[in-house]
């Protein structure tokens, strides 16, 4: 058994107990006085404690409504303790009218006022009209039997003073006004408000104002003492209103349901309530021709509104289900759109966007996604690009998808590079904007360009490689340029000092041949490693002999000169062979082998020197 089963279980057994209470010792006065006023005392006592501890938590919902009813419950549990004290300690008479009367109203009317609190926090149903004519049945129905039975005999008093009709007065006319918050909050309760919480408060409510309103006409008839059947009645009251606290005053709000019972009550009460009336009117005026009309009239029109009723009733659930199902439609749009990993907006004819999902409006630097609204989606793209990006949208005016990549800025200045599928949208069989989804893929296009690049070029040194040399004499042999040559370089004695003082100082050594490599060179010629020390340069135009001669010396000095590597300097000399195009081959493969050869035999005469390709040949002739 759950917490709030128990609860229940509890009140359920404490009524019964206290109209045990009464039944046992009905003819023992004292008795009977001292256990009902101790079972009401302690009964309050329970109830304020379960209103005060979900007050004091820190998840409780409308917490200025619930300090309302738990100072109404103050003010009666207070008068339910003078009470127990004057009657059942001190033995003294309780005046019909007197101050603990103040107590009593009090609780009302801070009921009344956390009722009308709530009535103001709520939103009422768009059938105003028919709001309105349930409560004034209802009110109706309950001012005719107040005046009937309670209003008119306290009129008729005239032994009363001004005060004491005041005070008496006082109870109906707080009850009707009771009455009046709590029907309308009943009636206008929206059905997303319909909660148990509310039902819980508004039954416990309903009760008390029948309980005052039995008590009254029992003291107006002389026919009230202590112990009356009405007393338990306030306790459950109490009871449950400090339930609806205990178990939901605290829990998260509730989504949207429909309360079918709650809906037949609300539409059962104004009937109800015309035909308990018209009931007591025929018992007060008898059966005859008049009466008997009156009632099959009343009948007849009351069948007819029902059948109305259900009618549109069932017009209402139908108009009220697909209005949910285009919710449920809406809000899955909304989850798939907000909640997409990637950027996901909107557009107009105009390329003004209509919406976007947060990830969209991070990466433009917006922080909330309604900033961006309304303004130009063209301006965030490169100025390189807009001419491209417009040349879309023809076609996707026309009812086509188009996916393509471009670069925006975002209002902060970073850069990316996106990848953008934009859909049209069709309504009618007419395009009203274009939806559009982005993924942002500039860290992917840094890893390709990063893997071009090593493709393409020396992981250490970060110079051409022997693969990019090729293509691009190939692409001069192509182009049938001009003659061109290729240095090719080994350094002398690189393996003893990659040796001796190892593969870092090796690798630094080389990075610092490549430096003075590259800063050798003229714009437009390479210079590439080729694999472990050897480097090859290409010049790619020459137009005598000297000037390549000049480069090779050029570097031999560079080259010789010390390198600091591993806090020490370093001396080295290079071994460089030339080959001339178209002199010595016309393909790279035969242009690279020669300059090799020649350089070869450089390593093999004296090293530190450089060498054309038509030199060995001379000496091998």
């Amino acid at each position: 058994m759950n917490a709030g089963s128990r609860v229940k279980l509890f009140i359920f057994i404490y009524i019964s107990i206290y109209y045990g209470w009464l039944f046992v010792f009905e003819d023992q006065e004292w008795m009977k006085t001292l256990g009902g006023n101790v079972l009401s005392v302690v009964a309050i006592g329970i109830a304020l404690v379960w209103l005060l501890q979900m007050i004091r938590s820190p998840h409780v919902r409308d917490r200025f409504f619930w300090k309302l009813l738990a100072s109404g419950l103050t003010f009666y549990f207070l008068g339910e303790c003078l009470w127990l004290l004057f009657e059942s300690f001190w033995r003294m008479k309780i005046p019909t009218v007197g101050f603990l009367d103040i107590f009593f109203i009090a609780h009302v009317l801070f009921y009344s006022l956390a009722i009308l609190i709530k009535f103001k926090q709520t939103r009422l149903t768009v059938q105003t009209v028919r709001l309105v004519f349930d409560m004034l049945i209802t009110m109706t129905v309950a001012i005719s039997f107040s005046w009937h039975f309670l209003i008119q005999h306290i009129l008729e008093d005239v032994a009363a003073t001004p005060f004491e009709l005041l005070v008496t007065l006082s109870y109906p006319v707080t009850d009707l006004g009771l009455l009046l918050a709590v029907s309308t909050l009943f009636f206008g309760l929206h059905h997303s408000q319909a909660k148990k919480e509310m039902l819980f408060i508004l039954f416990g409510l309903f009760v008390q104002i029948f309980a005052n309103s039995i008590h009254l006409f029992f003291i107006l008839n002389n026919g009230y003492e202590s112990g009356n059947i009405t007393d338990p009645l306030y306790i459950l009251s109490a009871l449950l209103i400090a339930l609806a606290g205990r178990l939901y005053g605290d829990a998260p709000a509730e989504p949207e349901t429909r309360l079918k019972s709650t809906s037949i009550i609300r539409l059962l009460i104004p009937y109800a309530s015309v035909t308990v009336l018209f009931i007591f009117m025929i018992f007060y005026a008898g059966f005859n021709a008049l009466t008997i009309g009156a009632a099959v009239s009343i009948i007849l029109l009351m069948i007819r509104q029902a059948v109305t009723i259900v009618e549109n009733r069932t017009l209402y659930d139908q108009l009220l289900q697909r209005s949910d199902q285009l919710s449920i439609n809406e809000q899955r749009y909304r989850s798939l759109f907000d909640y997409y990993p990637e950027a996901a907006y909107s557009v107009d004819l105009d390329g003004r966007f209509q919406s976007m999902n947060q990830a969209a409006a991070s990466l433009l630097g917006f922080s909330n996604e309604t900033e961006a609204i309304g303004l130009l989606s063209t301006s965030f793209v490169a100025d390189e690009d807009k001419e491209r990006i417009m040349a879309h949208y023809p076609f996707l005016f026309n009812g086509e998808a188009r996916e393509f990549e471009v670069t925006l800025r975002s209002q902060t200045g970073q850069q990316f590079i996106i990848n953008i599928t934009n859909i049209p949208i069709v309504v009618d069989g007419r395009v009203t904007g274009i939806y559009g989804i982005g993924k942002d893929i500039t860290e992917q296009k840094n890893k390709q360009r990063q893997m071009k690049h090593l493709a393409y070029h020396d992981g250490l040194t970060g110079l051409p490689n022997r693969l990019s040399f090729e293509k691009k004499l190939m692409k001069l042999v192509q182009d049938n340029q001009k003659a061109f040559a290729i240095l090719y370089m080994d350094l002398d004695g690189f393996k003893k000092i990659n040796d001796t003082l190892g593969h870092d100082a090796g690798d630094d050594l080389l990075v610092s041949v490549s430096s003075r490599l590259l800063s050798s060179i003229r714009t437009g010629d390479m210079a590439s490693r080729q694999g472990g020390d050897e480097f090859a340069i290409l010049l790619s135009e020459f137009s005598k002999l000297e000037e390549v001669q000049d480069v090779a010396m050029r570097l031999l000095g560079l080259i010789s000169q010390p390198h600091h590597v591993a806090g020490q300097a370093l001396f080295l000399t290079p071994s460089i062979g030339i080959s001339v195009y178209p002199d010595n081959g016309d393909s790279p493969e035969q242009l690279i082998k020669k300059a090799d050869m020649a350089m070869y035999d450089v390593k093999q005469n004296g090293k530190g020197a450089y060498r054309f390709y038509f030199e060995h040949e001379k000496e091998n002739v």
